[in-house]
């Protein structure tokens, strides 16, 4: 892409004030288009009213973007909202903005499709694309914009489409990127990964403080390889040392997250294993397992997904079932997919 035509969050401070002064403008209109984009979540040139009416006209008028993506389609339910996003090259990744008590956190993708092909997850479908570059995840946050009581986004997930540590240099980049620009610590980043050991054990070793959650969801190696490949090249035990690891070094929580699957890892002998293996080390998400169409894996009763979660208890492992925000809009977990907006739900 041209510099003359790159959204104005990829131009350089200098390529900024060029591009402004070249229109007639002062220089000092880049911090003021900055606050906008960074600090009040704006990225529609209109909207900027401090701005010149004369300089937002032009600017919309030559299309160029403030962001290297938009939003193309969005659905809400309850307290999540799911967007369908697009990036410069008609890509379209999906995220969502969860309203909690204590704020707004939005779950961003990291790739355009996955490799790690999870038998229960829609990510995978279609294959891997490519990753996002660290600007293109930022831009999901800023998309996101603020809450309905005007609050900007205050957390992040990076539970979204693909492997985040399967774009480790790019993640990296966009942890420092939310401080830098959107004053949101690594504090408040949640990182999920389905156990790429060596991207573990250098995670452990940059520094940040980021809280690290593990899709395990099966604590014996034969049941993981059926629902999750990537077991066959890091088998349970490897995954779990690097977890050990990451919470000696970081003194940072580990959290585990357990997909229940009817019939496959949710009996009363897997909590007993899954107990054995975790008990007075990490906190237990339990996630019945989400509806993904075209996949025939069912979740079991809630009865039953409480029995689990007893039976962990019991064996003095701290364990909670999920919150399952997002389901009516295929926004939860597992659910989120390439799709363009005539086939968003």
């Amino acid at each position: 892409m041209s510099s003359l035509m790159k959204p104005f969050i990829l131009l350089s401070s200098a390529e900024q004030q060029l591009l402004l002064t070249s229109l007639g403008q002062p220089a000092f209109r880049a911090k003021q288009i900055s606050r906008w984009i960074f600090e009040r979540r704006v990225t529609d040139w209109s909207k900027m009213t401090d701005l010149p009416a004369s300089l937002r006209t032009v600017l919309s008028d030559e299309g160029r973007r403030t962001v290297p993506a938009e939003i193309v389609g969005a659905l809400a339910s309850g307290w999540a909202t799911k967007y369908a996003i697009r990036l410069d090259d008609g890509e379209v990744v999906e995220s969502v903005a969860m309203k909690y008590d204590y704020g707004t956190s939005v779950c961003v993708s990291t790739q355009a499709g996955c490799k790690m092909a999870c038998a229960f997850c829609a990510s995978a479908e279609g294959g891997y694309i490519r990753n996002l570059s660290s600007w293109e995840m930022l831009s999901q946050v800023i998309l996101a914009g603020k809450d309905s009581e005007g609050r900007a986004n205050t957390h992040v997930v990076l539970m979204g489409m693909g492997e985040p540590l399967d774009n480790y240099a790019e993640v990296i980049t966009f942890v420092h990127a939310l401080r830098e620009h959107l004053g949101i610590s690594p504090r408040r980043v949640t990182l999920s990964t389905c156990g790429l050991v060596p991207q573990m054990q250098r995670l452990a070793a940059e520094g940040l403080p980021l809280t690290l959650s593990v899709s395990l969801h099966a604590a014996d190696d034969i049941t993981r390889s059926k629902i999750m490949p990537i077991n066959q090249t890091y088998p349970v035990a490897d995954v779990l040392a690097a977890m050990h690891d990451y919470s000696r070094t970081t003194g940072r929580r580990v959290s585990i997250e357990y997909t229940l699957i009817s019939g496959i890892n949710d009996s009363p002998e897997a909590a007993r294993q899954l107990a054995e293996m975790v008990k007075g080390h990490f906190h237990v998400n339990l996630i019945p397992v989400n509806p993904v169409e075209g996949m025939g894996w069912e979740a079991p009763g809630a009865a039953r997904v409480e029995a689990f979660r007893k039976a962990l208890e019991s064996k003095g492992v701290n364990a909670t079932i999920r919150r399952g925000l997002g389901l009516e809009i295929d926004g939860s977990c597992g659910q989120l997919r390439r799709r363009t907006p005539r086939t968003t739900k």
